[in-house]
């Protein structure tokens, strides 16, 4: 921990929006580790908050942009904001993250760590349990120790999926190949992780560029699911595979 301020509080806060993470690396390709962060806080804020967290979609169009806080809490309809930035060089990391009043744009809460590179998966955990126990004032003790005690995950493993998410978001033939090869690289090196499994269902159920494989898919969204049922989006996977397959009912 390296400063924490708090100079508001405000018990009116019913909804918030995680912004996209800025990546203050002077680096083009490590905009990977930024988004990845930035879904990293929102599904796992989304687990532990006692309020609605806004979704990924409606906030990554706000990246680079320069609309004002309050407008954006307008647009959204939120209370409170989450901004932040992240900084990696060799095998460092340092991620700064603030807590904003997003319809009057004032501080209510900042904190900035830093970290070796190997840390960051229980570090994003960390930060978001701070920014949940802001909001909340108390949290839900079976939610913050399920958040808290998550099998640990293999950095070079979490590193490969970040990277197949990126690629497979920009909609390219090749971007789509490079993703799938670093899904299956995240499974050589952590044949249980979920996250994995689940952009490989999402690769062959909803490329553009990609020949469908849906049973595949199918297959390997039942696997993200059997390895971590409390994980939305490893439901969402899997419904998604189900309903190309006409199973209306159960997707």
């Amino acid at each position: 921990l390296l400063y924490q301020t708090g100079p508001e509080r405000s018990p009116e806060i019913r909804s918030i929006a995680v912004l996209p993470i800025e990546n203050l690396s002077h680096d083009p390709e490590q905009e990977y580790f930024a988004d990845g962060l930035t879904d990293t806080l929102i599904t796992d804020l989304g687990q532990i908050a006692t309020l609605p967290v806004i979704s990924r979609t409606s906030v990554m169009r706000y990246k680079r942009g320069k609309t004002p806080l309050p407008q954006i809490a307008r647009e959204l309809n939120v209370d409170a904001a989450v901004e932040g930035t992240v900084q990696r060089s060799g095998g460092r990391v340092r991620i700064s993250a603030q807590l904003l009043n997003a319809r009057t744009d004032r501080h209510l809460w900042a904190k900035t760590y830093e970290r070796d590179v190997e840390d960051v998966i229980p570090l994003q955990r960390q930060v978001a349990l701070a920014i949940a126990h802001e909001i909340s004032g108390r949290l839900n003790p079976i939610k913050e120790t399920r958040l808290a005690s998550m099998r640990p995950v293999n950095p070079k493993a979490y590193d490969a999926c970040l990277r197949g998410r990126y690629l497979w978001g920009e909609r390219t033939a090749e971007a789509e190949t490079d993703a799938r090869g670093y899904f299956e690289e995240a499974l050589r090196e952590d044949p249980g992780f979920a996250l994995a499994y689940s952009g490989l269902a999402d690769y062959y159920s909803v490329s553009w560029f990609v020949m469908t494989d849906l049973p595949l898919a199918e297959q390997y969204a039942r696997k993200a699911v059997t390895l971590e049922p409390e994980r939305a989006e490893r439901h969402a996977s899997l419904g998604i595979a189900e309903v190309y397959q006409h199973k209306f009912a159960e997707g």
